[in-house]
């Protein structure tokens, strides 16, 4: 908390706490650095929540978000939502998540029709049709920002590259009841979850309907990386980074790798925050570029692991 462009001492940041006390520091601690913290780790919970599904249901442990194109597709519907609905977003920031969600979801549903073959989901298709829907909306982002004026592109392009900066109360107010809601959704499935590992075959031998299962579980990582997405921009890698760190140190089961996916993804968010807003200041480094330059070689190791 004492790390940034205002320097507060320790002793200044638990006093604060404690007791708020002079408006300067209460002002940056409570208002600028607390809810910025709060929504790194929200967000860093919700993608990689969204990501140790992915991987499970597309039987693909390269499966992540954003290179499935859910980000992007979300992302383009939030461009959309701040040129045309602009009022909306003044009033209130509700809308925007459920315009995120959209996006979100009309790329799930593409890739879905995508990956059908014979009335069944391939889900090796899945990581191929995504590459191609966030290249697609990535360029459509970029088409829609060109017509934009200077001020308004760069404030466009800081928050596609991910960028946690500006955060409130207000934004981590909009996120929280989403990810009070999908979490649960995703933890009482796990069963379902540890049963898809062992195969589309064994898990409709044992009573499994994978196809409904496959759905609906696609629909909940979607939402929890859109809603995300929708207050962080477009920030990569955490899905596919937090669950493998996961799975290296309590291994496979659903039940304890979903939680443990929400910690770490939690924690590498606020880690690659403080990073960025504090290793080259006065300048600050938006947070998806520095996940991104963390998480590569990892990214490469992984490639190269199961390719």
């Amino acid at each position: 908390m004492n790390c940034g462009y205002s320097v507060l001492s320790y002793h200044d940041v638990f006093t604060t706490l404690l007791h708020p006390g002079s408006a300067d520091a209460s002002a940056v601690l409570l208002q600028i650095r607390l809810p910025r913290i709060v929504l790194a780790v929200l967000c860093g919970m919700g993608l990689a929540l969204s990501g140790c599904i992915l991987q499970t249901v597309t039987e693909n442990p390269l499966a992540d978000p954003g290179i499935l194109g859910i980000n992007a597709g979300a992302g383009f519907m939030v461009m959309l939502f701040l040129s045309f609905f602009s009022t909306l977003h003044i009033n209130t920031m509700i809308y925007q998540p459920l315009f995120a969600m959209a996006g979100g979801l009309l790329v799930a549903l593409l890739l879905y029709v995508f990956s059908q073959r014979n009335g069944k989901l391939r889900p090796g298709y899945l990581l191929l049709g995504g590459i191609a829907l966030s290249a697609g909306f990535s360029a459509l982002m970029l088409v829609m920002a060109a017509d934009m004026e200077n001020s308004s592109y760069q404030l466009v392009a800081r928050w596609l590259s991910g960028n946690i900066w500006g955060s409130s109360w207000h934004q981590v107010a909009t996120l929280t009841p989403y990810l009070l809601l999908l979490a649960p959704l995703a933890l009482g499935r796990t069963s379902v979850l540890n049963l898809l590992l062992l195969g589309e075959d064994t898990s409709l031998a044992l009573g499994v309907r994978v196809e409904r299962e496959r759905r609906i579980l696609l629909i909940v990582a979607v939402a929890l990386a859109a809603v995300c997405v929708s207050v962080s921009g477009g920030i990569g890698f955490i899905g596919l980074v937090a669950p493998h760190m996961a799975k290296r140190l309590i291994g496979m089961r659903h039940g304890n790798l979903l939680p443990t996916s929400l910690l770490i993804g939690g924690l590498l968010l606020l880690l690659a925050d403080t990073v960025g807003r504090s290793l080259f200041q006065p300048i600050e480094v938006p947070v998806g570029i520095i996940v991104a330059v963390l998480a590569a070689p990892y990214f490469l190791y992984l490639l190269r692991k199961y390719v």
